[in-house]
């Protein structure tokens, strides 16, 4: 059995650390957490999850794209915010989609609202990276 130096162990993890999708679930993860929180406090008083999580996507849009461009993808500028905005709201629909076929079918809006966060990334991730900033893909 063959065992991995330290040093491609360490290259490894700088490989990792240093790559689009690592560094936008790092990015994405402070993003989700300010979004589900609003997303959270507005059931808690007495929002539909529908109306909540609008509310969250609407304040996270401009934050969102300011640290997807700049932290994530090294690019942004006016054009490519309208085309974010687009590819957000088909993103959107989505996860309203399915948080309210799972809220239908029983599951709780807090947990709803959790267990669509994996999913929404994977697919954010892919049209964030090869529709708005597909030319920083290109050069990858």
């Amino acid at each position: 059995m063959k065992i991995a130096s330290e040093g491609n162990y360490s290259n490894s993890m700088d490989r990792i650390i240093k790559s689009k999708f690592f560094i936008f679930l790092f990015v994405g993860g402070i993003n989700t957490t300010v979004n589900y929180g609003i997303y959270a406090f507005l059931i808690y008083v007495g929002l539909g999850h529908i109306i909540a999580a609008s509310c969250a996507f609407a304040v996270g849009m401009v934050f969102n794209f300011k640290t997807h461009g700049k932290f994530v993808f090294g690019a942004g500028n006016k054009n490519s915010f309208y085309l974010y905005v687009v590819c957000w709201l088909v993103i959107y629909c989505v996860n309203i989609g399915a948080l309210d076929l799972l809220i239908r079918n029983g599951a709780d809006s807090y947990l709803a609202g959790l267990l669509m966060i994996p999913p929404m990334a994977v697919l954010a991730f892919l049209v964030l990276r090869f529709v708005v900033f597909r030319s920083t893909a290109d050069s990858d």
